[in-house]
Protein backbone atom coordinates (compact mmCIF):
# COMPACT_ATOMS: atom_id res chain seq x y z
CA UNK A 1 0.00 0.00 0.00
CA UNK A 2 1.19 3.53 -0.83
CA UNK A 3 2.18 5.72 2.08
CA UNK A 4 -0.59 8.35 3.14
CA UNK A 5 2.03 11.22 2.53
CA UNK A 6 2.33 10.15 -0.89
CA UNK A 7 -0.89 10.02 -0.86
CA UNK A 8 -1.67 13.07 -0.04
CA UNK A 9 0.86 14.83 -1.91
CA UNK A 10 -1.03 13.11 -5.05
CA UNK A 11 -4.04 13.82 -4.82
CA UNK A 12 -5.86 17.38 -6.40
CA UNK A 13 -9.35 18.15 -5.56
CA UNK A 14 -9.37 21.34 -7.03
CA UNK A 15 -9.29 25.00 -7.12
CA UNK A 16 -11.93 27.70 -5.63
CA UNK A 17 -12.85 29.20 -8.69
CA UNK A 18 -13.61 27.55 -11.99
CA UNK A 19 -11.28 29.76 -14.09
CA UNK A 20 -8.70 28.50 -12.53
CA UNK A 21 -9.32 24.96 -13.00
CA UNK A 22 -10.64 25.00 -16.46
CA UNK A 23 -7.82 22.59 -17.91
CA UNK A 24 -9.00 19.92 -15.38
CA UNK A 25 -13.31 20.88 -15.53
CA UNK A 26 -13.97 18.28 -17.62
CA UNK A 27 -12.58 15.56 -15.39
CA UNK A 28 -14.26 16.91 -12.22
CA UNK A 29 -17.52 17.41 -13.95
CA UNK A 30 -20.46 15.32 -13.70
CA UNK A 31 -23.24 15.87 -16.31
CA UNK A 32 -26.09 16.39 -14.37
CA UNK A 33 -29.79 16.81 -15.86
CA UNK A 34 -29.16 20.52 -15.53
CA UNK A 35 -26.14 20.73 -17.79
CA UNK A 36 -27.98 18.48 -20.51
CA UNK A 37 -30.55 20.40 -20.47
CA UNK A 38 -28.43 23.74 -21.16
CA UNK A 39 -26.48 21.82 -23.65
CA UNK A 40 -29.40 21.04 -25.83
CA UNK A 41 -30.70 24.71 -25.83
CA UNK A 42 -33.71 23.96 -23.29
CA UNK A 43 -32.14 26.23 -20.43
CA UNK A 44 -31.29 30.19 -20.82
CA UNK A 45 -31.05 31.74 -17.53
CA UNK A 46 -28.97 29.79 -14.47
CA UNK A 47 -29.63 31.11 -11.00
CA UNK A 48 -27.55 30.13 -8.20
CA UNK A 49 -25.78 31.12 -4.60
CA UNK A 50 -21.91 32.50 -4.80
CA UNK A 51 -19.51 29.81 -5.64
CA UNK A 52 -22.49 27.48 -6.58
CA UNK A 53 -21.12 26.49 -9.97
CA UNK A 54 -22.78 29.06 -12.49
CA UNK A 55 -19.13 30.20 -13.63
CA UNK A 56 -18.08 26.50 -13.97
CA UNK A 57 -21.13 25.89 -16.72
CA UNK A 58 -20.36 28.70 -18.64
CA UNK A 59 -16.44 27.79 -18.30
CA UNK A 60 -17.37 24.08 -19.55
CA UNK A 61 -19.66 25.59 -22.09
CA UNK A 62 -16.54 27.68 -24.14
CA UNK A 63 -14.95 24.75 -23.86
CA UNK A 64 -17.56 22.57 -25.85
CA UNK A 65 -17.87 25.47 -28.54
CA UNK A 66 -16.31 22.78 -31.23
CA UNK A 67 -18.77 19.93 -29.80
CA UNK A 68 -21.95 22.57 -30.19
CA UNK A 69 -21.02 23.69 -33.62
CA UNK A 70 -21.09 20.19 -34.44
CA UNK A 71 -24.84 20.43 -33.88
CA UNK A 72 -25.02 23.79 -35.86
CA UNK A 73 -24.34 26.50 -32.18
CA UNK A 74 -22.06 29.45 -32.64
CA UNK A 75 -20.94 30.55 -28.91
CA UNK A 76 -20.20 33.77 -28.54
CA UNK A 77 -19.32 35.41 -24.92
CA UNK A 78 -20.29 38.73 -24.13
CA UNK A 79 -17.38 38.51 -21.53
CA UNK A 80 -14.31 37.46 -20.38
CA UNK A 81 -13.94 34.17 -18.95
CA UNK A 82 -11.32 35.53 -16.53
CA UNK A 83 -9.08 38.69 -15.75
CA UNK A 84 -11.12 42.28 -15.66
CA UNK A 85 -14.15 42.61 -16.51
CA UNK A 86 -15.48 44.17 -19.85
CA UNK A 87 -18.90 45.96 -18.35
CA UNK A 88 -16.52 48.26 -15.72
CA UNK A 89 -16.08 50.43 -18.58
CA UNK A 90 -19.35 52.07 -17.93
CA UNK A 91 -19.58 52.33 -14.27
CA UNK A 92 -18.29 55.34 -14.24
CA UNK A 93 -20.95 57.20 -16.98
CA UNK A 94 -23.52 54.77 -17.41
CA UNK A 95 -26.57 55.33 -19.58
CA UNK A 96 -29.53 57.65 -18.17
CA UNK A 97 -31.85 55.34 -17.96
CA UNK A 98 -33.08 52.05 -17.62
CA UNK A 99 -34.48 52.38 -21.30
CA UNK A 100 -31.16 53.49 -22.62
CA UNK A 101 -29.39 50.54 -21.09
CA UNK A 102 -31.82 48.23 -22.69
CA UNK A 103 -30.79 49.91 -26.21
CA UNK A 104 -27.09 49.31 -24.93
CA UNK A 105 -27.10 46.06 -24.36
CA UNK A 106 -28.74 45.30 -27.70
CA UNK A 107 -26.21 46.87 -30.10
CA UNK A 108 -23.75 45.55 -27.91
CA UNK A 109 -25.21 42.02 -28.56
CA UNK A 110 -25.52 43.00 -32.41
CA UNK A 111 -21.76 43.58 -32.38
CA UNK A 112 -21.14 40.34 -31.39
CA UNK A 113 -22.99 38.56 -33.08
CA UNK A 114 -21.59 40.21 -36.09
CA UNK A 115 -18.00 39.72 -34.50
CA UNK A 116 -18.89 35.70 -34.62
CA UNK A 117 -20.28 35.77 -38.24
CA UNK A 118 -16.80 37.60 -39.13
CA UNK A 119 -15.17 35.50 -37.33
CA UNK A 120 -16.34 32.20 -38.77
CA UNK A 121 -16.45 33.57 -42.50
CA UNK A 122 -20.41 33.46 -42.48
CA UNK A 123 -20.66 35.21 -46.08
CA UNK A 124 -24.21 35.82 -47.27
CA UNK A 125 -26.02 38.82 -48.18
CA UNK A 126 -27.36 39.28 -44.67
CA UNK A 127 -24.29 39.28 -42.91
CA UNK A 128 -22.34 40.73 -44.98
CA UNK A 129 -24.58 44.04 -45.00
CA UNK A 130 -24.69 43.64 -41.28
CA UNK A 131 -21.11 43.52 -40.88
CA UNK A 132 -20.33 46.11 -43.16
CA UNK A 133 -22.75 48.79 -41.96
CA UNK A 134 -21.56 47.91 -38.24
CA UNK A 135 -17.75 48.47 -39.09
CA UNK A 136 -18.50 52.09 -40.86
CA UNK A 137 -20.38 53.36 -38.27
CA UNK A 138 -17.73 52.46 -35.34
CA UNK A 139 -19.14 49.21 -33.47
CA UNK A 140 -17.22 46.71 -34.87
CA UNK A 141 -13.34 47.49 -34.59
CA UNK A 142 -11.19 45.32 -36.30
CA UNK A 143 -9.29 43.89 -33.02
CA UNK A 144 -11.29 40.65 -31.43
CA UNK A 145 -11.48 42.35 -27.67
CA UNK A 146 -14.67 42.18 -26.30
CA UNK A 147 -13.54 45.08 -24.44
CA UNK A 148 -12.31 47.65 -27.59
CA UNK A 149 -15.83 46.06 -28.43
CA UNK A 150 -17.86 47.03 -25.45
CA UNK A 151 -16.18 50.34 -25.48
CA UNK A 152 -17.25 51.02 -29.10
CA UNK A 153 -20.37 50.63 -28.30
CA UNK A 154 -20.54 52.42 -25.74
CA UNK A 155 -18.86 55.43 -27.48
CA UNK A 156 -21.38 55.17 -30.33
CA UNK A 157 -24.16 54.97 -27.91
CA UNK A 158 -23.50 57.75 -26.65
CA UNK A 159 -22.22 59.61 -28.93
CA UNK A 160 -26.05 58.82 -30.54
CA UNK A 161 -27.81 60.19 -26.98
CA UNK A 162 -25.61 63.61 -27.05
CA UNK A 163 -26.11 64.80 -30.46
CA UNK A 164 -27.44 67.73 -31.52
CA UNK A 165 -28.65 70.08 -34.05
CA UNK A 166 -25.00 70.98 -35.70
CA UNK A 167 -23.33 67.58 -35.04
CA UNK A 168 -22.27 65.49 -38.53
CA UNK A 169 -22.59 61.70 -37.75
CA UNK A 170 -22.62 58.49 -39.28
CA UNK A 171 -25.79 56.06 -38.50
CA UNK A 172 -27.00 53.08 -38.50
CA UNK A 173 -29.83 52.50 -41.29
CA UNK A 174 -32.30 50.42 -43.24
CA UNK A 175 -32.17 50.46 -47.35
CA UNK A 176 -35.81 51.01 -47.69
CA UNK A 177 -35.34 49.32 -51.12
CA UNK A 178 -33.83 46.15 -49.99
CA UNK A 179 -34.16 45.45 -46.33
CA UNK A 180 -30.56 45.65 -45.88
CA UNK A 181 -28.54 47.33 -42.90
CA UNK A 182 -26.54 50.31 -44.22
CA UNK A 183 -24.99 52.98 -42.68
CA UNK A 184 -25.91 57.27 -43.52
CA UNK A 185 -24.65 60.33 -42.96
CA UNK A 186 -26.79 62.06 -40.89
CA UNK A 187 -27.06 66.08 -40.08
CA UNK A 188 -30.29 67.09 -38.82
CA UNK A 189 -31.57 66.33 -35.98
CA UNK A 190 -35.08 67.82 -33.77
CA UNK A 191 -35.04 68.26 -30.29
CA UNK A 192 -36.49 64.97 -29.20
CA UNK A 193 -37.31 62.75 -26.10
CA UNK A 194 -34.87 60.06 -24.92
CA UNK A 195 -37.52 57.65 -26.27
CA UNK A 196 -37.88 58.86 -29.78
CA UNK A 197 -34.20 59.36 -30.09
CA UNK A 198 -33.61 55.92 -28.86
CA UNK A 199 -36.44 54.82 -31.54
CA UNK A 200 -34.72 56.29 -34.84
CA UNK A 201 -32.21 53.60 -34.10
CA UNK A 202 -33.16 50.45 -36.25
CA UNK A 203 -32.50 48.10 -33.73
CA UNK A 204 -35.25 45.27 -34.29
CA UNK A 205 -34.68 45.28 -38.63
CA UNK A 206 -31.07 44.94 -37.18
CA UNK A 207 -31.51 41.81 -35.44
CA UNK A 208 -33.78 40.49 -38.41
CA UNK A 209 -30.58 41.01 -40.71
CA UNK A 210 -29.09 38.85 -38.20
CA UNK A 211 -31.77 35.94 -37.92
CA UNK A 212 -31.51 35.49 -41.77
CA UNK A 213 -28.12 35.68 -41.92
CA UNK A 214 -27.73 32.80 -39.42
CA UNK A 215 -30.77 30.93 -40.72
CA UNK A 216 -29.94 30.78 -43.97
CA UNK A 217 -26.97 28.71 -43.03
CA UNK A 218 -29.14 26.69 -40.62
CA UNK A 219 -27.16 28.13 -37.53
CA UNK A 220 -28.02 29.34 -34.17
CA UNK A 221 -26.21 31.80 -31.95
CA UNK A 222 -26.08 31.79 -28.24
CA UNK A 223 -25.06 34.87 -26.19
CA UNK A 224 -23.45 34.00 -23.22
CA UNK A 225 -23.08 36.39 -19.96
CA UNK A 226 -21.57 35.47 -16.70
CA UNK A 227 -19.89 37.70 -14.18
CA UNK A 228 -22.41 40.62 -13.64
CA UNK A 229 -21.73 40.33 -9.84
CA UNK A 230 -18.42 41.36 -10.68
CA UNK A 231 -19.44 44.53 -12.83
CA UNK A 232 -21.85 46.37 -11.17
CA UNK A 233 -21.03 45.21 -7.50
CA UNK A 234 -20.19 48.94 -6.67
CA UNK A 235 -23.50 50.59 -7.41
CA UNK A 236 -26.77 48.58 -6.00
CA UNK A 237 -28.64 51.20 -8.24
CA UNK A 238 -26.54 50.66 -11.33
CA UNK A 239 -26.43 46.81 -11.09
CA UNK A 240 -30.69 47.39 -10.62
CA UNK A 241 -30.54 49.46 -13.84
CA UNK A 242 -28.16 47.42 -15.63
CA UNK A 243 -29.62 43.88 -15.11
CA UNK A 244 -33.36 44.96 -15.21
CA UNK A 245 -32.41 46.24 -18.62
CA UNK A 246 -30.31 42.73 -19.72
CA UNK A 247 -33.29 40.55 -18.95
CA UNK A 248 -35.71 43.11 -21.28
CA UNK A 249 -33.61 43.19 -24.19
CA UNK A 250 -33.03 38.80 -22.98
CA UNK A 251 -37.13 38.21 -23.43
CA UNK A 252 -37.06 40.64 -26.90
CA UNK A 253 -34.95 38.97 -28.34
CA UNK A 254 -36.86 35.40 -27.82
CA UNK A 255 -38.45 37.00 -31.03
CA UNK A 256 -35.49 35.59 -32.81
CA UNK A 257 -35.12 31.81 -33.76
CA UNK A 258 -31.66 31.64 -34.05
CA UNK A 259 -30.27 33.67 -31.43
CA UNK A 260 -30.49 33.04 -27.39
CA UNK A 261 -28.36 34.85 -24.78
CA UNK A 262 -27.84 32.38 -21.68
CA UNK A 263 -27.24 34.53 -18.71
CA UNK A 264 -25.54 33.57 -15.34
CA UNK A 265 -26.83 35.34 -12.39
CA UNK A 266 -26.55 34.87 -8.48
CA UNK A 267 -29.35 34.41 -7.15
CA UNK A 268 -29.28 37.60 -4.05
CA UNK A 269 -29.11 39.23 -7.42
CA UNK A 270 -32.12 38.47 -8.89
CA UNK A 271 -34.00 39.09 -5.70
CA UNK A 272 -32.30 42.35 -5.17
CA UNK A 273 -33.40 43.75 -9.27
CA UNK A 274 -36.90 41.93 -9.21
CA UNK A 275 -37.39 43.61 -5.39
CA UNK A 276 -40.48 46.09 -5.66
CA UNK A 277 -41.71 44.13 -8.95
CA UNK A 278 -40.81 43.24 -12.72
CA UNK A 279 -42.92 41.98 -15.08
CA UNK A 280 -40.84 40.52 -17.00
CA UNK A 281 -39.75 37.80 -14.29
CA UNK A 282 -42.65 36.07 -15.48
CA UNK A 283 -41.65 35.78 -19.37
CA UNK A 284 -37.92 33.88 -18.31
CA UNK A 285 -39.45 30.26 -18.06
CA UNK A 286 -36.43 28.62 -19.35
CA UNK A 287 -34.12 28.97 -16.02
CA UNK A 288 -32.82 26.77 -13.59
CA UNK A 289 -31.36 27.21 -10.50
CA UNK A 290 -27.95 25.10 -9.03
CA UNK A 291 -29.22 23.91 -5.90
CA UNK A 292 -26.57 21.69 -3.37
CA UNK A 293 -27.68 19.21 -0.76
CA UNK A 294 -25.48 16.94 1.43
CA UNK A 295 -25.72 14.36 -0.79
CA UNK A 296 -24.73 16.09 -4.43
CA UNK A 297 -21.95 18.13 -2.44
CA UNK A 298 -20.21 14.72 -0.90
CA UNK A 299 -20.81 13.27 -5.10
CA UNK A 300 -18.69 16.15 -5.98
CA UNK A 301 -16.07 15.88 -3.22
CA UNK A 302 -16.04 12.06 -4.38
CA UNK A 303 -15.79 12.13 -7.35
CA UNK A 304 -13.19 14.67 -7.45
CA UNK A 305 -10.76 12.53 -5.01
CA UNK A 306 -11.54 9.35 -7.50
CA UNK A 307 -10.42 11.38 -10.23
CA UNK A 308 -6.44 10.82 -8.62
CA UNK A 309 -5.41 7.23 -9.77
CA UNK A 310 -3.45 7.20 -6.71
CA UNK A 311 -5.75 7.58 -4.77
CA UNK A 312 -7.47 4.53 -6.90
CA UNK A 313 -4.69 2.42 -6.18
CA UNK A 314 -4.70 3.43 -1.93
CA UNK A 315 -8.23 1.96 -1.65
CA UNK A 316 -8.04 -0.27 -4.45
CA UNK A 317 -11.33 1.00 -5.77
CA UNK A 318 -13.08 0.65 -9.32
CA UNK A 319 -14.55 4.25 -9.46
CA UNK A 320 -17.32 3.68 -12.29
CA UNK A 321 -19.05 0.98 -9.53
CA UNK A 322 -18.70 3.90 -7.03
CA UNK A 323 -19.55 6.61 -9.68
CA UNK A 324 -23.26 4.81 -9.47
CA UNK A 325 -24.10 4.09 -5.81
CA UNK A 326 -24.37 6.93 -2.94
CA UNK A 327 -23.75 4.64 -0.28
CA UNK A 328 -20.50 3.29 -1.98
CA UNK A 329 -19.46 7.24 -2.16
CA UNK A 330 -20.56 7.78 1.50
CA UNK A 331 -19.11 4.51 2.59
CA UNK A 332 -15.68 6.00 0.69
CA UNK A 333 -15.60 9.26 2.42
CA UNK A 334 -16.14 7.81 6.10
CA UNK A 335 -13.25 5.35 5.11
CA UNK A 336 -10.76 8.59 4.42
CA UNK A 337 -12.03 10.88 7.41
CA UNK A 338 -13.05 10.13 11.32
CA UNK A 339 -16.76 9.93 11.63
CA UNK A 340 -16.77 13.02 13.76
CA UNK A 341 -14.42 15.98 13.75
CA UNK A 342 -16.26 17.14 17.30
CA UNK A 343 -17.19 14.76 19.89
CA UNK A 344 -20.21 14.92 21.60
CA UNK A 345 -23.64 15.63 20.51
CA UNK A 346 -22.58 17.34 17.24
CA UNK A 347 -22.89 16.16 13.28
CA UNK A 348 -20.84 14.06 11.40
CA UNK A 349 -17.75 15.05 9.57
CA UNK A 350 -19.28 16.40 6.37
CA UNK A 351 -22.37 18.04 8.28
CA UNK A 352 -19.63 19.69 10.25
CA UNK A 353 -17.71 20.59 7.10
CA UNK A 354 -21.29 22.02 5.60
CA UNK A 355 -22.16 23.99 8.82
CA UNK A 356 -18.74 25.56 9.10
CA UNK A 357 -19.25 26.44 5.12
CA UNK A 358 -22.49 28.14 4.92
CA UNK A 359 -22.59 31.90 5.07
CA UNK A 360 -26.20 33.31 6.68
CA UNK A 361 -28.63 31.93 3.86
CA UNK A 362 -27.65 28.05 4.84
CA UNK A 363 -26.71 27.47 2.09
CA UNK A 364 -22.79 25.33 1.18
CA UNK A 365 -21.45 25.84 -2.01
CA UNK A 366 -18.69 23.88 -3.83
CA UNK A 367 -16.45 26.72 -3.84
CA UNK A 368 -15.89 26.43 0.05
CA UNK A 369 -16.28 22.75 0.67
CA UNK A 370 -13.28 22.33 -2.23
CA UNK A 371 -11.35 24.99 -0.68
CA UNK A 372 -11.81 23.64 2.95
CA UNK A 373 -10.46 20.30 1.95
CA UNK A 374 -7.53 21.16 0.17
CA UNK A 375 -6.06 23.19 3.23
CA UNK A 376 -7.13 20.05 5.82
CA UNK A 377 -5.08 18.11 2.60
CA UNK A 378 -2.08 20.43 3.24
CA UNK A 379 -2.53 20.54 7.07
CA UNK A 380 -2.74 16.82 7.18
CA UNK A 381 0.76 16.76 4.81
CA UNK A 382 2.74 19.13 7.30
CA UNK A 383 1.62 17.48 9.90
CA UNK A 384 3.04 13.79 8.66
CA UNK A 385 6.37 15.59 7.58
CA UNK A 386 6.82 16.79 10.82
CA UNK A 387 6.77 13.24 11.76
CA UNK A 388 3.20 13.24 13.02
CA UNK A 389 1.31 10.19 13.84
CA UNK A 390 -0.64 8.86 10.74
CA UNK A 391 -4.25 9.05 10.84
CA UNK A 392 -5.91 5.31 11.85
CA UNK A 393 -6.92 2.68 9.49
CA UNK A 394 -7.60 3.64 6.08
CA UNK A 395 -8.18 7.42 6.96
CA UNK A 396 -5.97 10.28 5.00
CA UNK A 397 -7.29 12.88 6.93
CA UNK A 398 -7.66 13.40 11.17
CA UNK A 399 -9.73 15.88 12.97
CA UNK A 400 -7.06 18.36 13.48
CA UNK A 401 -6.58 19.11 10.10
CA UNK A 402 -10.13 20.07 9.65
CA UNK A 403 -10.26 21.81 12.66
CA UNK A 404 -6.71 24.04 11.47
CA UNK A 405 -8.34 24.38 8.05
CA UNK A 406 -11.37 27.18 8.81
CA UNK A 407 -9.33 29.97 10.01
CA UNK A 408 -7.76 29.80 6.32
CA UNK A 409 -11.60 29.63 4.68
CA UNK A 410 -12.81 32.02 6.85
CA UNK A 411 -9.99 34.80 6.07
CA UNK A 412 -9.97 34.04 2.02
CA UNK A 413 -14.32 34.10 2.38
CA UNK A 414 -14.38 37.45 4.55
CA UNK A 415 -11.58 39.16 2.69
CA UNK A 416 -11.26 37.78 -1.17
CA UNK A 417 -15.39 37.59 -1.73
CA UNK A 418 -17.13 39.59 0.95
CA UNK A 419 -14.93 42.62 1.15
CA UNK A 420 -14.28 42.59 -2.52
CA UNK A 421 -17.32 42.61 -3.18
CA UNK A 422 -18.85 44.90 -0.73
CA UNK A 423 -15.95 46.99 0.52
CA UNK A 424 -18.38 49.62 1.76
CA UNK A 425 -19.16 47.72 4.21
CA UNK A 426 -15.91 47.13 5.88
CA UNK A 427 -15.86 50.07 8.17
CA UNK A 428 -19.48 48.07 9.85
CA UNK A 429 -17.41 44.77 9.60
CA UNK A 430 -14.12 45.56 11.31
CA UNK A 431 -15.99 47.17 14.27
CA UNK A 432 -17.31 43.50 15.20
CA UNK A 433 -13.62 42.28 15.87
CA UNK A 434 -13.38 39.91 18.79
CA UNK A 435 -17.24 40.77 19.56
CA UNK A 436 -19.55 37.84 20.39
CA UNK A 437 -21.16 35.86 17.09
CA UNK A 438 -24.98 37.58 18.32
CA UNK A 439 -25.78 40.73 18.24
CA UNK A 440 -28.82 43.23 18.60
CA UNK A 441 -29.99 46.13 17.31
CA UNK A 442 -28.77 48.08 20.74
CA UNK A 443 -25.84 46.26 20.79
CA UNK A 444 -24.95 47.26 16.98
CA UNK A 445 -26.28 51.12 17.93
CA UNK A 446 -23.26 51.50 20.32
CA UNK A 447 -20.34 49.56 18.48
CA UNK A 448 -20.81 51.39 15.14
CA UNK A 449 -21.65 54.59 16.60
CA UNK A 450 -25.08 55.40 15.10
CA UNK A 451 -28.60 55.21 16.24
CA UNK A 452 -30.80 52.34 16.56
CA UNK A 453 -33.16 53.06 13.25
CA UNK A 454 -29.64 53.10 11.42
CA UNK A 455 -27.65 50.27 12.73
CA UNK A 456 -30.94 48.60 11.83
CA UNK A 457 -30.75 49.28 8.28
CA UNK A 458 -27.03 48.16 8.10
CA UNK A 459 -27.85 45.07 10.15
CA UNK A 460 -30.44 44.17 7.40
CA UNK A 461 -28.32 45.20 4.68
CA UNK A 462 -25.55 42.79 6.08
CA UNK A 463 -27.82 40.03 6.21
CA UNK A 464 -28.75 40.84 2.47
CA UNK A 465 -25.24 39.79 1.75
CA UNK A 466 -24.98 36.43 3.87
CA UNK A 467 -23.02 38.08 6.98
CA UNK A 468 -26.01 38.15 9.08
CA UNK A 469 -28.83 35.49 9.60
CA UNK A 470 -31.17 37.54 10.73
CA UNK A 471 -33.02 35.89 13.95
CA UNK A 472 -35.84 36.60 16.64
CA UNK A 473 -39.17 38.57 15.53
CA UNK A 474 -39.62 41.82 13.46
CA UNK A 475 -39.55 44.57 16.49
CA UNK A 476 -36.71 42.44 18.07
CA UNK A 477 -33.91 41.17 16.02
CA UNK A 478 -31.23 39.66 16.26
CA UNK A 479 -27.77 39.01 14.50
CA UNK A 480 -26.27 36.14 14.36
CA UNK A 481 -22.81 35.63 12.49
CA UNK A 482 -22.45 31.91 10.59
CA UNK A 483 -18.99 29.81 11.30
CA UNK A 484 -17.67 30.90 7.87
CA UNK A 485 -17.38 34.37 8.88
CA UNK A 486 -16.07 33.79 12.82
CA UNK A 487 -12.57 33.37 12.33
CA UNK A 488 -11.30 36.14 10.02
CA UNK A 489 -13.06 38.88 12.73
CA UNK A 490 -12.44 36.21 15.98
CA UNK A 491 -15.76 36.60 17.02
CA UNK A 492 -16.42 35.07 20.45
CA UNK A 493 -19.65 32.74 20.97
CA UNK A 494 -22.41 33.89 22.60
CA UNK A 495 -24.67 37.11 22.74
CA UNK A 496 -23.57 40.48 23.64
CA UNK A 497 -25.13 42.22 26.08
Amino acid sequence: MLSKLNVLKNIEIGERVAEEESDQLEKYFLETDQWNQMFDGKIDVVYGPKGSGKSALYTLLNKKDSELFDEGVLLSPAENVRGATVFRAIVSDPPPSELSFVYLWKIYCLSIIAKTLREYEIKNSHSQALISALEKVGILPVTTSLAALFRSVSNYFKGWLDRDTKAVEYALSIDPTTGAPTFSRKQEFSENSEEQNLGEIPIEELFEAANLALEMENLTLWLLFDRLDVAFADSPELERNALRALFRAYNDLKAYSQMRMKIFVRDDIWQRITSGGFTEASHITKSVHINWNEESLLNLVTLRLLNNQSFIDYLNVDPSLVKGDYQQQYDLFYSLVPKKIDTGNNPDTFNWILSRTADASGNSVPREVIHLFETAKENQIRRLERGGEEPSETQLFDRASFRESLPTVSKVRYEQTLLAEYPNMKGHLEKLKSEKSEQSVESLSKLWGVDADKAKEVAYRLGEIGFFEIRGTKDTPSFWVPFLYRSALGLVQGKAD
